[in-house]
């Protein structure tokens, strides 16, 4: 662990322990880290309409960071279990008190910003090309071997998320990390009851660190390639 002064209250890169504490169980929780990610980009669509934007108090990013920080801060503090008047209601909100929630909303907003503009670089080019860019990793023969059909490619973001091993991280390897990816998705396909599905969600177990694994949802869409064949490219939820 890094050593601090009683002056340096950062802590692992974020302003305090209180405030890395939250974005860590909404960045590891799978249904609060896609939740939140929706409600950025939420708020980064409707800050042109905001009040204080049209009146000039505001850019459009404070208003998008704004209103996300009041809305993390209001549901965060409205979900507590503590209620009742108690020492650790006290300390829990002493504790809550020291959370910066706009450093919490400018992060999911710079994740929210990369994956659009990760996306529209996706549709801008040809599948061919993406795959030479390093926008998409082409993944086709390990499909093949799961099953699928047809040619398969995942984001970067899924690759470097979910099959690149993190530092640090044992028992690990990408091939089995890929592996567990394509069959997941093989068998969600199998297990989907539309004949003529473009769209497949499908959840898979995934170990980023020492402890155990979690969960964690992907998507996969199936459309015409460049010559009109199906195509398959496994995203990021928030992924188009």
């Amino acid at each position: 662990m890094d050593e601090t002064t009683m002056s340096d209250k950062t802590y692992n890169g974020w302003k305090n322990y209180e405030t890395w504490a939250v974005a860590l169980w909404i960045d590891n929780e799978p249904t609060s880290y896609h939740y939140w990610r929706d409600v950025g980009g939420r708020h980064r669509e409707s800050a042109a309409s905001c009040k204080q934007v049209l009146d000039g108090t505001w850019t459009l990013e404070q208003a998008a960071l704004f209103n996300l920080a009041d809305q993390l801060k209001e549901e965060i503090d409205d979900g507590s279990p503590v209620k009742e008047a108690s020492v650790c209601a006290d300390l829990q909100g002493a504790a809550l008190s020291e959370v910066d929630w706009q450093e919490i909303a400018a992060g999911i907003l710079d994740e929210v910003e990369h994956e659009s503009i990760e996306a529209s670089v996706i549709l801008a080019y040809s599948r061919k090309q993406a795959i030479e860019d390093g926008v998409l990793v082409d993944v086709t023969e390990t499909a093949k071997e799961a099953g699928m059909k047809y040619p398969t490619a995942l984001t970067t973001a899924v690759w470097q998320k979910y099959v690149v091993v993190p530092e640090g991280v044992e028992g690990q390897d990408e091939q089995g990390r890929l592996w567990d990816i394509l069959w997941m998705l093989r068998a969600a396909i199998v297990s989907d009851k539309r004949t003529e599905a473009s769209r497949v969600d499908f959840k898979l177990m995934v170990r980023n660190d020492n402890r155990r694994p979690k969960e964690v949802v992907l998507k996969a869409l199936c459309g015409p390639g460049a010559d009109a064949e199906p195509v398959v490219t496994v995203m990021l939820p928030h992924e188009d």
